[in-house]
């Protein structure tokens, strides 16, 4: 055994070197750097600022009134948008959505695959890329057609429950403290309960009594 590794280890040696001194090993490693060196790359593995200070926008001199006139323009315009067609399109769509969001998904899906195909074929442009792209954008849209439950049973599954876990933003601080509270407050009456006798029980006044004569 010791003497394949001395052996394979000036192999594996050897093996990285030439890697390392590759065209491909000096590419992986500019991507890397400018990866690791992008704005997007530090924002999302930057650690969180454990003080989260909240500020009122409209409270402020240059968002505040910008605010104001918003919530005065919706104000005027959302009571009788509710009442309007849009309105009721768009409360159609969503209960439909919801009743069957597998089915809405795979009917997108399916559409951009045709789509993709029409438009290859205007433009001339078809070739093997953009087919298997399309075929397998509608394989999988008639596959989504297929699953029929609604948004309340698919929320339930494992898959779901793992990616609304990912993208579920962290509880506030405030709602930390408030969940942790009440089981600071019970920790003193579970610990008062176990702790033993005080010195002056009858009991223990006892048996320093029956000790006494003995020791005499």
């Amino acid at each position: 055994m010791s003497d394949e590794t001395e052996t394979g280890t000036p192999t594996e040696s050897v093996v990285r070197r030439a890697a390392h001194r590759s065209r491909l090993g000096a590419l992986w490693r500019r991507t890397a750097a400018a990866v690791r060196g992008s704005s997007l790359y530090r924002w999302l593995t930057a650690e969180p600022d454990p003080d989260v200070i909240v500020i009122d926008l409209r409270k402020t001199w240059t968002v505040g009134p910008v605010i104001r006139l918003l919530d005065a323009v919706l104000d005027r315009l959302l009571p009788p948008l509710e009442d309007s067609r849009t309105a009721a399109t768009i409360r159609a769509v969503t209960a439909s959505t919801l009743a069957a969001p597998a089915v809405v998904g795979g009917l997108a899906v399916l559409g951009v695959g045709l789509l993709l195909v029409l438009v290859s074929v205007a433009t001339g442009t078809l070739g093997v890329t953009r087919l298997g792209l399309a075929a397998g954008l509608a394989l999988a849209g008639a596959i989504a057609t297929r699953e029929r439950r609604n948004w309340a049973e698919l929320r339930e599954t494992r898959p779901v429950e793992l990616l609304v876990a990912a993208l579920e933003p962290p509880a506030p601080p405030d709602e930390a403290e408030s969940n942790t509270a009440p089981n600071d407050r019970t920790r003193p009456t579970a610990s008062a309960e176990t702790d033993e006798p005080d010195s002056d029980s009858p009991e223990r006044e006892r048996e320093a009594d029956r000790r006494a004569p003995a020791e005499r």
